[in-house]
């Protein structure tokens, strides 16, 4: 998910931490397989998946709107 790859990105170019950066991927990798349901059709998976993705890109509007910051060093 790209969103997730934004918030991860922004993590690491904020803390300068690899350590947070992977948290963050190993927590987003390793909920996906828990929190899903069992036995679902492919349209459902799909629309949890496009769920997740919509959830994912209103929380980097979270923080884009919170912090502010643009991501990268000659950022402006």
């Amino acid at each position: 998910m790209t969103a997730m790859r934004v918030l991860i990105a922004w993590i690491y170019t904020n803390t300068k931490s690899v350590l947070l950066a992977q948290l963050m991927h190993v927590s987003s990798t390793g909920s996906l397989v828990p929190f899903s349901a069992a036995r679902v059709t492919a349209g459902q998976e799909a629309m949890w998946y496009a769920l997740y993705g919509t959830v994912l890109w209103v929380v980097v509007g979270i923080v884009v709107k919170t912090f502010g910051r643009p991501l990268g060093p000659h950022a402006v």
